[in-house]
């Protein structure tokens, strides 16, 4: 990225200078989507060869066989793999018989800017053609945040110094493909067979159309393109199509000063509605600028509620704005899709959605958007059936094991030691679930899904663990793999025996909340062993070592000896791309928070001494290597004091894209780190903890900053929470009263109410 960019408004993410080696990484950053279409922020033009061009659309997947070389029961048949489509955001120039590309010509001015704040993406060219003729190039887009088919696009050409003959063609690209393991074998996947096949395209005046389904998963979709051509005295139209493109092609003259216009109304569908062309032609009606005043309104109100001001640090303000447009606009908000690792910006992780969710990325929602957050819930009840059955699939008698990566609810993790082992997905979904009901109160959410999700995920530990006689009878989760996915298949793995406790608890608490159940999960609460629940709580197995003070991460952890992170080479960082697997579950060496992440969720279960003593330790032998871990330490860092290693750690999380940390931005952004940068805020420097049904607020100020703010919705509430270096302010915007703590001092807002605490 250009310096411009480092030091941008917050409000913006550009590139005053075009360079090829970051053009793939900007793809990612500046991609643009709504939770269900995303484009990749590639250029339109396709004349210009370079980087990922991407389409996607959230939940639409291609399967692919998966190999072993031994294969045993339970191991996934197939992935799912995200489709890369159709690209209906192709342009083409020529101009007096030259067409545009970064291969012939001049490129005398360049400018492209991401509008955070309105969820669009810019870019401006001055082109010299090899005849000396200069155009100017403007384009802007957006996926519409009102309509979820829709993206629009309008590309305006000037002629600059000359008049002649011009040349734009709007067309929906046909070639675009998923990236194979060939071009990188982090990242994709080799189709014996092309993913996708077009049956039947169309031409209407000036609309072109694609019908297509995926070619094993059988899943259809649809691409509606409508073209308007104007600013010319004269423009001829033609369709052409190739194996490669479905196209409209304008052909006209003109003159100095001139502009042609070309607005693209892109509309993607799967068949949710009879007549796609009607659609898209009401929609054009509204015109482009209608569209885009509905879109932006749409993302000031979702500002209003999420934003967070930052003085002092333009950095770090541009990050964490950046990071919060990514997750908002990535995530499916329909109770059938999901948010994946790399959002809707790139193919990898080939585009599944993980534990991530629920542990980094709904407690932003719940707190900025709890409606979405109630979506995501959604999704894993829609999936709850499919989790049931492999529950069965592996062995257990009774409950739901939900995957570990998954598109459509199917587990489709190949390697199961870091994969299907990490049971722990069922305890984050409870803590999730947990989460939401804390923080809304929505009890008709607890009656209709929340519960029967709870009982089914307690049921499965139950039919897991044992009350081990070699352990005086506490109850053990064997064979297991927790977030440390450098230390795999241990018994007793600490983050997750604490977390069932814990979901096991929450459980119970619920039989006593008056919920109006449904008759089948009613039944299901009869034949719940509440007494079975009661005595894993009470005998939970902890593994603790009395010589050293501290939780071990499980039972063998300790024994083993200590990775020597200080004396590894850097370039054989991360360790799994340079060390086999068991060389690495040989060692006390983490790639990410685990221990440390249990006293953060379960924060009042641990004294802060204990959270200290086990910090100090683990930090030592944590890698890192998984983005998702120095949120989890910075924010335990703040909580014990430690604000310069708190905010270091900050800094690593916030701008793990806009500085491509960990080198792999150009296969899309990582989100369940983008909403750690947002719990480290709120959950780092502002303390926020729940004290049985009360917030309580423990702000700090990084020495960098002179203040910020920030809002959160509570029980339906928005609370704004302003930090500076002499006081704390809370408001409460909207609601009748909101109880809350500063430190140990409690008090009562009622709407329009602000209190200041020194």
């Amino acid at each position: 990225m250009t310096q411009a960019s480092q030091t941008a408004s917050g409000w913006w993410v550009k590139e005053d200078s075009f360079s090829p080696n970051d053009y793939r990484k900007q793809e990612s950053l500046m991609a643009l989507s709504n939770g269900y279409l995303s484009l990749r922020g590639s250029f339109e033009e396709e004349s210009i060869k370079l980087g990922h061009a991407g389409t996607y659309l959230n939940g639409l997947y291609e399967f692919h066989p998966l190999q072993y070389g031994e294969k045993y029961t339970g191991y996934p048949e197939q992935s799912q793999v995200m489709i890369n489509l159709p690209d209906p955001k192709s342009v083409n120039l020529s101009i007096n018989g030259h067409t545009f590309s970064l291969d012939e010509g001049k490129i005398l001015e360049f400018e492209r800017y991401l509008d955070i704040k309105t969820a669009s993406l810019a870019r401006h060219i001055v082109w010299e053609s090899p005849s000396g003729d200069q155009v100017n190039i403007e384009s802007i887009r957006f996926v519409s945040a009102t309509y979820k088919h829709l993206a629009c696009l309008q590309y305006k050409v000037t002629a600059l110094n000359f008049s002649g003959a011009i040349t734009l063609t709007s067309a929906i690209a046909l070639d675009r493909q998923n990236l194979t393991r060939e071009q990188d074998p982090r990242v994709g996947v080799n189709f014996e067979d092309a993913s996708w096949r077009i049956s039947e395209t169309h031409q209407h005046h000036q609309l072109l159309q694609v019908h297509g389904s995926t070619t094993l998963s059988k899943l259809k979709f649809r691409c509606t393109l409508a073209n308007e051509l104007g600013g010319l005295k004269t423009i001829n139209t033609a369709f052409e199509q190739t194996a490669q493109a479905l196209c409209l092609v304008g052909k006209g003259q003109i003159q100095a000063g001139e502009t042609l216009t070309l607005t693209k109304y892109m509309w993607y569908d799967r068949y949710e509605m009879e007549n796609p062309v009607a659609q898209v032609e009401s929609i054009q009606a509204l015109g482009f600028e209608a569209l885009k005043a509905e879109h932006e309104a749409w993302w000031a109100k979702s500002w209003e509620q999420m934003d967070i001001s930052i003085d002092g640090a333009e950095p770090m303000q541009q990050a964490i704005r950046f990071n919060m447009f990514h997750l908002t606009q990535a995530v499916g908000k329909d109770g059938y899709t999901n948010i994946s690792a790399k959002g809707m910006t790139g193919e990898g992780y080939e585009g599944h959605y993980f534990w991530d969710t629920e542990i980094y990325m709904i407690p932003f929602f719940v707190y900025t958007n709890p409606h979405i957050a109630k979506q995501l819930l959604l999704f894993r009840y829609n999936t709850l059936d499919k989790a049931r059955e492999r529950a069965l699939e592996l062995g257990h008698k009774q409950g739901a094991l939900y995957p570990w990566r998954t598109i459509n609810g199917y587990e489709c993790s190949a390697y199961y030691p870091a994969g299907t082992a990490q049971y722990h997905i069922n305890a984050d979904i409870a803590y999730a679930i947990r989460l939401y009901y804390l923080v809304t109160g929505d009890k008709l959410f607890m009656e209709s899904y929340g519960f029967e999700m709870l009982l089914e995920l307690s049921k499965l530990w139950m039919d897991l663990g044992v009350f081990d006689p070699e352990k005086a009878g506490a109850f053990c989760i064997q064979e297991v793999t927790g977030p440390d996915e450098y230390t795999c298949l241990v018994n007793n793995n600490m983050y997750t025996n604490a977390m069932v406790k814990s979901q096991m608890a929450f459980t119970l608490q619920c039989f006593d909340l008056g919920l109006q159940l449904s008759p089948s999960t009613q039944a299901l609460a009869e034949n719940f062993d509440r007494a079975l629940a009661q005595r894993i709580i009470e005998r939970m197995f902890l593994p603790y070592s009395e010589r050293l003070k501290i939780h071990a991460q499980d039972d063998s952890f300790l024994s083993r000896p200590v990775w020597d992170i200080a004396n590894t080479p850097r370039n054989k960082f991360p360790l799994l791309m340079h060390y086999h697997p068991l060389t690495l579950y040989r060692h006390q060496v983490c790639k990410q928070a685990d221990v440390v992440l249990a006293e953060l969720l379960l924060s009042d279960q641990f004294s802060l001494e204990q959270k200290k003593r086990d910090f100090d330790y683990y930090a030592k032998i944590t890698t890192h290597d998984s983005s998702l871990s120095t949120c989890i330490y910075g924010i335990l860092a703040c909580e014990l004091g430690d604000m310069e290693q708190s905010y270091q750690y900050y800094i690593k999380t916030a701008r793990t894209d806009l500085d491509d940390f960990h080198h792999n931005a150009k296969d899309g952004i990582h989100a369940a780190n983008m909403a750690g940068s947002w719990m480290g805020i709120v959950y780092g420097f502002a303390g926020l903890r729940w004290q049985q049904d009360t917030p309580v607020f423990n702000p700090a100020l990084p020495p960098a900053w002179t203040g910020y703010r920030f809002t959160v919705q509570i029980h339906d509430m928005s609370l704004q929470v302003s930090v500076q270096a002499d006081q704390v302010e809370y408001a409460l915007l909207t609601g009748s009263h909101l109880t809350l703590k500063h430190k140990d001092q409690a008090f009562t807002l009622t709407q329009g109410q602000a209190k200041v605490m020194q």
